[in-house]
């Protein structure tokens, strides 16, 4: 199973010192739970505060003979403007293989980029190959400021199987206020090509055993508060299953919190030979005597005795105690890639053509009794925002029931649009952001040059000269 970028966001946070606890089990089931068309794999580790300031990343891999074939495999039937589109044709070769940059389509707050992957002794290409797992990193920068988060999908081989195609599309609605990425010096970078390892059902690499937890019950076990001393919970060293591989791994200690039982676990970045691991996550604690697992719910990042990285993990709904240690048992992940190469990549460009509309208006609409003072609206083929007076709470409706704008293109055809998201401030001004969409929900592309009105909850905002 692969993880989302909801579970890479939350388990990023964990791993820093003194971070917030966080629902780790509901972000999980939620993702899981969604019914999205393309599954989304987490890039790599960041802070929660740096992830959440950044957006989406997602990356997703296909097949395709050439550039307008690409774009039909990540959207098929879809027109694809060519007044967006800008062709870098950047390329690097670094250890064994060469990233090709193909295609960008940029807006002011995203961009999708098509690259592709191969050997560069044009060799088969291993099928499961990724630019981004667990701990090897992917990501975008723009004018050398960070710009990226986010997922990866498992990428399909080219017909030949000598290459690997990849869509890459990052958000960040913050960007809206003015800001552009066209024309800014843009640089994708990848730590090297790795595959991510993960057993079925798992958040990573999970063994088979569990690890008891009776060596905690000969203990006396404290209670647990944040302002707490780690050194004070580290008791005993348990070794987990693959400790000839990264003996660093430990489970550390158990305290008592008012959620339930909580263990410690050692954490930290380790490598064994071609593998490397970003650590290790607790999935459920489970009762031998009747088999009831706790999912894992939350966690406080500490740092340990020695100075190192440790991690205070609890779990959703546990009424278990330190009584119960001697029955317990802990299933665990490896959050571990597999390196096929550590040899960097980074491109540079610039996405000069976005064919974007940035339009003062001024409209007055009603959303069920709220007043939504519109001051300005943006159209392209990524993205149809519009920005408010009002504060970011006078939004909700437009999530909550579903209103959202209608482009009239010339030919008197009709394109809905899908909400994506809001920011702003309280007290405002506020902005939403909204894809296209055809009449089966798939994305579409409009090119501005046909758009000839834009209306929202049936009061037309705009309309072309």
């Amino acid at each position: 199973m692969n993880r989302t970028p909801d579970e890479q966001l939350i388990y990023d946070a964990l791993s820093q010192v003194h971070t917030p606890r966080c629902d780790i089990e509901q972000g999980v089931r939620l993702r899981l739970a969604a019914d999205s068309g393309r599954q989304r794999r987490a890039l790599p580790r960041r802070t929660l505060l740096m992830a959440a300031a950044l957006a989406l990343f997602l990356i997703i891999g296909a097949a395709a003979a050439g550039v307008s074939g690409l774009w039909q495999h990540f959207w098929p039937g879809a027109h694809i403007p060519s007044s967006a589109v800008t062709s870098p044709g950047v390329s690097q070769t670094a250890g064994d293989y060469t990233l090709t940059l193909e295609d960008v389509m940029a807006d002011d707050s995203g961009i999708i980029l098509l690259l592709s992957l191969s050997r560069s002794d044009g060799g088969p290409i291993d099928p499961d190959a990724q630019l981004s797992g667990h701990v090897m990193h992917a990501g975008l920068l723009a004018d050398g400021q960070s710009f990226g988060g986010g997922g990866m999908d498992n990428p399909v081989l080219s017909e030949d199987g000598t290459a690997l195609f990849f869509c890459c599309e990052l958000e960040d609605h913050r960007l809206s206020a003015g800001e552009t990425l066209s024309g800014k010096q843009l640089t994708f970078t990848a730590d090297g090509v790795v595959i991510p390892l993960y057993s079925d059902n798992a958040l990573g690499y999970q063994p088979e055993e569990a690890v008891s937890l009776a060596a905690l019950g000969e203990l006396d076990i404290p209670e647990y508060s944040a302002e707490q001393d780690a050194a004070a919970l580290e008791q005993v060293s348990i070794p987990l299953p693959l400790d000839e591989k990264f003996p660093q791994y430990h489970i550390l200690g158990a305290a008592v919190t008012e959620n339930g039982l909580g263990i410690l676990l050692s954490d930290g970045t380790a490598q064994s030979g071609d593998l490397v691991c970003g650590g290790v996550l607790p999935e459920a604690l489970v009762d031998t005597r009747t088999g009831e697992p706790y999912s894992l719910f939350g966690g406080d990042g500490v740092t340990l005795s020695d100075g190192t990285r440790g991690v205070f993990y609890t779990f959703r709904d546990c009424p278990l105690t330190a009584a119960d240690l001697p029955w317990l048992e802990l299933i665990i992940s490896y959050q571990m890639d597999k390196v096929l190469s550590d040899a960097p990549f980074s491109l540079t460009f610039t996405a000069d053509q976005n064919a974007a509309l940035t339009l003062n208006i001024q409209a007055t609409v009603d959303l069920n009794g709220t007043a939504l003072q519109l001051t300005g609206l943006r159209l392209s083929a990524l993205d149809v925002s519009f920005t408010a007076d009002n504060g970011i709470g006078d939004l909700s409706p437009l999530s909550d029931r579903g209103i959202a704008p209608v482009l009239t293109m010339a030919d008197g055809s009709q394109i809905a649009t899908v909400w994506q998201g809001g920011s702003g401030s309280t007290n405002g001004p506020a902005s939403a952001h909204f894809q296209p969409v055809d009449n089966e929900g798939n994305r579409i592309f409009p090119d501005t040059a046909d758009i000839a009105a834009v209306s929202l909850a049936g009061q037309t905002i705009w309309t072309a000269p």
